[in-house]
């Protein structure tokens, strides 16, 4: 690949991309050393780290005392899998709650919830915490009086669906969901640690219980970069239902 007319920044970072797709290809997450790749890209110390920091910075990247540079792992999510996020995800993991509060109803949540629009409900606003970096921003919705008491349970590093089982009775069956691109607003970058305007995937989740009943609506908010969606269906019939 040729890199005509680019400064020595852009030249520099398009080669590492480049570096890192054909490790990727190969399977490897290791990276070579800063002087190593000084040497091999024939650029200074002082570009070459320019270019490093936009890679972290995209979490391309991540730098380890003591261990070097390493390629970050994409986590891979099944999109049609009805158990916890948290059982999917590898490493070490902790869910902080970041409020939770009955508050007053909105149109979309209480239509889907079959709740009339003046009825509150209980929100649940999280951040997921995987390998000690922000990796998603949830927010859940659930009917407040169906549930009552949920906002007085502590469900730090806890599953909502467990508690929604064990509590309540109810197990999660199957749900649909919406997923599309965002860019990262100045609330978002904030909670997930990333720069303004990173593209995200935004998440749109419609939960139903064993009874076909309506219980759960909720929105993620993932950094792009650092996960894949994949989706198995047995049947691809099953998931051709009118809305």
């Amino acid at each position: 690949m040729e890199y005509k007319d680019l400064s020595p920044a852009v030249q520099s970072e398009e080669q590492l991309r480049q570096l890192i797709q054909e490790k990727v290809a190969a399977g490897e997450t290791s990276f070579p050393s800063e002087r190593a790749l000084e040497n091999e890209l024939g650029v200074s110390r002082t570009t070459l780290r320019r270019s490093l920091d936009t890679l972290e910075k995209e979490a391309v990247i991540q730098k380890r005392n003591r261990k070097g540079i390493e390629i970050n792992q994409k986590q891979t999510i099944n999109i049609l899998q009805m158990n916890s996020m948290s059982s999917q995800l590898p490493g070490e993991q902790k869910v902080e709650v970041m409020s939770q509060e009955i508050v007053a109803g909105k149109d979309e949540v209480n239509h889907f919830l079959n709740l009339s629009e003046d009825k509150p409900v209980f929100r649940l606003v999280r951040r997921r915490i995987v390998d000690n970096k922000p990796f998603s921003y949830e927010i859940s919705f659930i009917d407040s009086a169906r549930f009552a008491g949920i906002e007085k349970i502590d469900l730090n590093n806890s599953s909502l669906y467990n508690v929604l089982e064990k509590r309540f009775g109810i197990k999660p069956t199957y749900g649909r969901e919406e997923l599309r691109f965002v860019s990262a607003n100045e609330k978002l970058a904030e909670a997930l640690k990333v720069p303004l305007n990173t593209p995200l995937f935004e998440v749109v989740s419609k939960a139903f219980d064993q009874n076909d009943e309506p219980f759960e609506y909720s929105k993620q908010y993932l950094i792009g970069n650092q996960i894949k969606y994949k989706i198995n269906a047995k049947n691809i019939f099953d998931y051709l239902e009118d809305e």
